[in-house]
């Protein structure tokens, strides 16, 4: 049950409702407000990177008074927030204030406490139970985009943002009533249960997974949230263009059960510095044609990348640091993560200038998604000399 709790807490987490969800918003907010494009995926940028500075406070939060209270509080706070998108006034920069408002309020509804959890449960199947807990992401990444796009459909995008803030907050607010337990045993800044958040940041290792989990995120994310936009500007409507996000999704979900079990039996640094070679090839697809079917395909990749990289920075920053400060370590790393949530996609369509320049964006990510393998392989080559 706690696997599943902490699932479906992940379902409707921040980075699904608020982030990934905020594919679908750009074009009707761009029909219903004359707002430029551009401006408005900007926006992902600055609430991206005030959640990820959240996850540092959260991850210290959830070490001092386990993650049952953190979420109890944030269940609420997070519908406070999604709500006021909703009600905020017709000027942009309302609009603007109000996303960021929600993400500092919703900062805590994020994988920190819900990896915390897990982490403090299981040991000899961790990697299998946080495949299984994130693969919620990925169903909810395939799910939610196209419900909230019906829902704008429907009601306007505004009445969307009131309305899933009314469905996450009761549902985590019940997860974390019911469901939700902190771990039998909580290590403390006294324990010998690994490094201290000093500790580790004084390794390489700290800072290498930390950059690959950064460049990752950022070109996935990228391509994946920017795909509703690129098929648009390709003639795809706008219902079959959030599709795509379906497929994301869909793989997202695969990936994150496959690759926990797989995190189990194999060199956990190696494997992931292999699969995060799949959003360079996503990117490649995108530069390579201006059909619309490549652009489907590279969902797939960018599922895949996206799914691997939650079972891998549990997995591996648990197996590197242990569980003494994890929460803290944790939260860092989840900033990086958020940081590249946000910045991703507003740097792709800065570069794309309006969809007139996407061969130079698509061909820049590529680039930068190479990096990512290589930091992790540099790291895992240093711990195997170590042992």
């Amino acid at each position: 049950m706690l696997v599943l709790g902490a699932g479906l807490g992940m379902y409707v987490s921040i980075g699904i409702v608020l982030i990934h969800g905020f594919s679908v918003f750009i074009v009707p907010i761009v029909e219903d407000t004359g707002w430029n494009r551009t401006h408005i995926a900007a926006l992902l940028t600055p609430v991206a990177v005030v959640n990820g500075f959240m996850s540092p406070v959260v991850g210290a939060l959830t070490d001092r008074i386990g993650p049952r209270r953190v979420l109890l509080i944030s269940s609420m706070t997070t519908g406070a927030g999604l709500i006021g998108i909703g009600l905020s006034s017709d000027a942009f920069s309302s609009f603007a204030i109000a996303l960021v408002v929600a993400s500092i309020l919703g900062g805590a509804q994020t994988g920190v406490p819900y990896t915390y959890v897990i982490v403090g449960w299981f040991e000899a199947r961790r990697g299998l139970a946080l495949g299984v807990m994130l693969s919620f992401v990925g169903l909810g990444i395939a799910t939610v985009p196209p419900i909230l796009s019906a829902v704008i459909a429907m009601w306007g995008w505004r009445s969307a943002y009131i309305a899933a803030g009314v469905a996450t907050a009761l549902l985590t607010l019940l997860i974390a009533l019911l469901i939700i337990r902190d771990p039998p045993v909580r290590p403390t800044a006294g324990t010998g249960d690994g490094h201290t958040l000093g500790e580790a940041a004084a390794t390489s290792s700290f800072w290498l997974m930390l950059g690959a989990f950064l460049l990752n995120y950022l070109v996935a994310a990228a391509g994946s949230i920017s795909l509703p936009v690129i098929l648009a500007d390709r003639g795809v409507s706008l219902a079959n263009a959030a599709m795509a996000m379906s497929l994301v999704g869909a793989t997202f979900t695969v990936t994150r059960l496959g690759f926990g079990v797989l995190l189990d039996r194999f060199p956990a640094g190696l494997l992931t510095s292999v699969v995060f070679l799949a959003p360079v090839i996503g990117h490649l697809l995108l530069a390579g044609t201006d059909n619309a079917l490549p652009a489907y395909v590279s969902a797939m990749f960018f599922g895949v990348a996206l799914g691997a990289e939650g079972d891998a920075m549990g997995y591996l920053l648990a197996q590197r640091f242990g569980r003494r400060s994890f929460g803290k370590i944790f939260g860092i790393n989840y900033f990086a993560f958020t940081v590249g949530a946000g910045l991703g996609p507003a740097l792709l369509h800065f570069i794309a200038d309006e969809g007139r320049e996407y061969f130079a964006a698509f061909t820049t990510f590529a680039v930068l998604g190479a990096v990512a393998p290589v930091l992790l392989v540099t790291d895992w080559s240093r711990s195997r000399r170590r042992l």
